[in-house]
């Protein structure tokens, strides 16, 4: 069986690579309006680490692949005038990781085409293969008003490795969690939406410059966060506790259907810009809450019966930037977003609870350009950032469902806090980039990702990069929690 799926696997790829190449030899702007660009890539991840814990009940032994999938990405655009914009990415991917390594367990490479959530016109619902038309807009102008209609991402947050204003739209986390060098441009998940942005006109309002009006409405496309199923090399959950833990039959209240929308008011004071900012979502992570009880130990199990519900939950949320002037030259942005309803459970309740706490997510970033080497070779991009996640009433609530102790993973901080150092150094007529991204949690946990690019032609770039995790700290959703997850990964990348 695994021979065949290889196979068949492979012979998938050299189909795409050779359609692929002779799609990039062709005219890639085929009409006066009317063009097409795209990419060709092989992914391969070789696992570090060591036996994903999780995925124990069904793998023996550590795997040796984390990933292996082939993508073959086209941009289509038309336009006929630069009043109207048509765009639409069409993806084509195949995932071979379980075909190459015999250690695996049969799972979904590719949960996201469960047909529950969303319209993702997926052509497909296969299991190792997919067809997606990943995002499909209008783009249309009338003066000072733009308006973009269609499947689409919406970023309005721009800092490393944390989603503080990147609130609207959801993550595919199913194939390599947030592990891609771009960090989340691969893996947002796009949204049927309604995106509007006014330009006032200048001196309208008195000491403002560059205002603008700006804000999205999604009227039903509501789509959770995909994990990774159970068996995948990045499996985060464990499996379902077995007897005599308390067992619990769920229903899915899924938010399919109800809006979601926000906006955001931009403008500059001087040399300040900033944006004021305001978010009415449903959480992208289900909640289970406990509804009663269909039947009572004895004898054990004790099974319960719960919802699991996805959230309405109301974000405030601001941004500034500043660009010092020569010698300093150092942007520094800021970014910070409060919730006055974010959703946890209750640390008392034996069984989940829902309650809703106060918290506030905010960072501050520091950028700059600097010769580190003697010129003629290029200045060196560094990036430092502070993070902090504060919540109020931290010992009355827990980041899990299951019971609350505070030597477990599930308790929280009042403060979590992080650095985060970023550095870029291009060589060797900028056609080699060296690139660390090093983030360290102050409470003793670390992601450490080197990365070497090299560039050739106008064609062809290879990469390789590393995923470093550890630390001492262990609870969930701490980098010291996936020690597992270690690898180091190439990419070989045909763009045209």
């Amino acid at each position: 069986m695994k021979a065949n799926l290889l196979t068949r696997s492979w012979l998938l790829v050299f189909s795409i690579v050779f359609l692929g190449v002779m799609e990039a030899r062709a005219d890639i702007q085929l009409t006066d309006d009317f063009s097409v660009t795209g990419l060709l890539r092989q992914e391969l991840s070789v696992h570090t680490g060591e036996k994903n814990p999780n995925n124990s009940k069904t793998q023996v032994d550590r795997n040796t692949i984390n990933l292996s999938r082939t993508f073959f990405h086209t941009e289509w655009t038309y336009k006929p005038n630069d009043a109207f914009k048509l765009f639409a990415k069409v993806k084509l991917i195949s995932d071979q990781t379980e075909a190459l390594d015999n250690k695996l367990v049969d799972y979904n490479a590719f949960p996201l085409a469960t047909p529950r959530y969303g319209g993702y016109l997926r052509a497909t619902n296969d299991n190792k293969f997919d067809a997606e038309m990943s995002e499909l807009y209008a783009d249309v102008g009338f003066g000072n008003l733009w308006l973009r209609l269609g499947k689409q991402q919406i970023v309005w947050g721009e800092m490393i490795a944390a989603r503080i204003l990147d609130q609207i739209n959801p993550l595919d986390l199913s194939w390599h969690l947030q592990f891609e060098p771009e960090e989340f441009e691969n893996i947002r998940v796009p949204q049927w939406s309604v995106r509007a942005r006014y330009e006032v006109a200048q001196g309208a309002v008195p000491f403002m410059n560059d205002l603008y009006l700006e804000g999205f409405v999604n009227p039903g496309d509501i789509s959770p966060t995909i994990l990774p199923v159970y068996g995948s090399p990045f499996n985060p959950k464990p499996p379902a506790a077995g007897p005599p833990a308390p067992q619990y039959v769920t229903r899915e209240i899924d938010r399919r259907g109800d809006m979601e929308y926000g906006f955001r008011i931009g403008g500059r004071v001087g040399q300040v810009a900033g944006t004021l900012n305001y978010f009415s979502l449903y959480s992208d992570s289900g909640y289970s809450e406990k509804t009663g009880t269909l039947k009572a130990a004895p004898p054990p199990p004790t099974i319960y019966s719960a919802d699991l519900k996805y959230l309405r939950t109301d974000l405030y949320g601001a941004s500034l930037n500043y660009a010092f002037p020569s010698p300093i030259n150092i942007v520094v942005t800021y970014e910070g977003i409060y919730s006055p309803d974010e959703p946890y459970y209750v640390a008392a309740s034996p069984t989940p609870l829902i309650r809703y706490n106060h918290a506030l997510k905010h960072a501050i970033q520091f950028s700059r350009s600097t010769f580190v080497l003697p010129q003629p070779i290029s200045a060196m991009s560094i990036q430092l950032q502070y993070s902090q996640t504060r919540v109020w009433d931290e010992g009355k609530i827990k980041s899990t469902p299951a019971p609350y102790i505070p030597a477990m993973n599930n308790s929280i901080d009042n403060t979590q806090n992080t650095i985060a150092l970023v550095l870029g150094q291009n060589l060797w007529h900028n056609n080699i980039n060296l690139s660390l991204k090093l983030i360290y949690d102050l409470d003793d946990a670390h992601y450490i990702a080197p990365g070497f690019k090299y560039v050739y032609g106008n064609h062809w770039i290879f990469d390789i990069y590393g995923t470093i995790l550890g630390g001492a700290e262990v609870r969930t959703n701490r980098f010291g929690s996936m020690s597992w997850a270690e690898e180091v990964f190439s990419r070989v990348t045909y763009q045209f």
